[in-house]
């Protein structure tokens, strides 16, 4: 698994002539590998050393087993140190470091460049690095050298992120329901965001992580996006259900527009317009396609229509975040390319009153834009 991932990795440091690396933001651990462990860069629990075109992946004792099954042996070799202990003081950050030097001074000459995540390494890992590896070494930064190559989906992330859409999709059915009993029943926000919560969860069968915006139209200040809360769903009212699902440490997203009871003229009004301008976004994507570009034409769309363009970016690309690259926003001249995954999601907002906002993801192809969400954004 992920072998596709280290082979752009390892040509992207030959290009600058790094033979050695050291890989410490979880997200680069979780993109090169696939495994997914928690701690963030608070704690490195995991590393990922590069060698001359081999991988080696450091990794928490507690979490050996779980590489091993994500197939992290095939291509990546596997070195575990003690975590958690009961005859010893804890110190993950010492004996890491300590595995880093064994792992990593066996094929280190003194003059050797080492490209090198810094800003994802803990204060104490990092203090650990320099004292173990004292040499005359060329410590590079290397941080953000591989967001432009996960830009562009391998084929086993795009099987992940199909499914994760899947079950997004079960909790916009679950959300629709919630929302259109919601006026006669009393419901909250909170309420609509617990029935898509257990619905995903009870289609995965295990605990999911969920975010973005459950919000009321009503909302006098911001309705716009938000955390569900303790506010009522009144008759008539639209509500906005932005919903991501994080499937094997892939996003989705995806937001859908519903109504509780029927919606009003104006609300029907503003959904179909929202429809039109959703459908003229997607039209544009193509290989090729400048990201801002995009963005001009879409808010040009809207503000031809006379409503007032939305303050948000008109899309983004997912992947291990909610947003990545492409952004389709006003200073972007990034070129869309096959296999970006990515966003749109035009709205239209009065505070107070109401809001619609609509949204898909879509798999750019060679010809277009195949659409990945399948969830109903349909007036009732």
């Amino acid at each position: 698994m992920h072998s596709e991932q280290r082979a752009r990795a390892a040509r992207r440091l030959a290009q600058d002539g790094i033979e050695h690396a050291l890989f410490a933001s979880p997200l680069s651990v979780r993109w090169l590998t696939g495994l997914d462990v928690p701690g963030g860069s608070a704690e490195n629990p995991a590393l990922l050393w590069y060698e001359q075109g081999e991988f080696t992946l450091l990794v928490e004792n507690s979490f050996a087993a779980q590489a091993v099954a994500f197939g992290t042996q095939k291509g990546c070799k596997v070195r575990d140190y003690l975590g958690y202990t009961i005859q010893q003081p804890i110190d993950k950050a010492g004996r890491l470091a300590r595995l880093l030097a064994e792992v990593a001074e066996a094929g280190l000459e003194d003059t050797d460049v080492i490209g090198i995540e810094t800003q994802s390494l803990s204060l104490n890992l990092w203090w650990a690095v320099r004292r173990l590896l004292p040499g005359g070494y060329d410590l590079t930064p290397i941080d953000g050298w591989l967001e432009p190559l996960r830009a562009v989906k391998t084929a086993e992330e795009i099987a992940t992120i199909r499914e994760g859409f899947r079950l997004t999709d079960i909790g916009h059915i679950a959300g629709r329901a919630a929302v259109q009993a919601g006026a006669q029943s009393g419901a909250r926000e909170i309420d609509v965001w617990t029935a898509v919560q257990s619905a995903v969860e009870q289609a995965a069968g295990k605990r999911m992580e969920l975010g973005n915006d459950c919000i009321v139209g009503h909302r006098p200040t911001n309705n716009i996006g938000g955390p569900p809360g303790d506010i009522v769903i009144r008759p008539n009212d639209s509500f906005i259900l932005d919903l991501s699902v994080i499937h094997n440490g892939y996003w989705t997203d995806s937001c859908a527009t519903y109504y509780a009871g029927e919606p009003t003229a104006q609300q029907v009004t503003l959904h179909n317009f929202v429809e039109e301008a959703l459908a003229y976004a997607i039209s544009l994507v193509k290989p090729g396609a400048v990201a801002k570009e995009i963005d001009q034409k879409v808010r040009d769309f809207m503000a031809k229509g006379g409503y007032k363009v939305y303050p948000h970016h008109t899309g983004h690309g997912i992947g291990l975040t909610g947003h990545e690259a492409a952004r389709i926003v006003p200073y972007n001249e990034e070129v869309i390319q096959p296999g970006m995954v990515i966003m749109l999601e035009p709205g239209i907002y009065f505070p107070g009153v109401t809001s619609v906002r609509l949204e898909d993801g879509m798999l750019v192809t060679e010809t277009g834009a195949e659409v990945l969400s399948g969830h109903d954004k349909s007036l009732p």
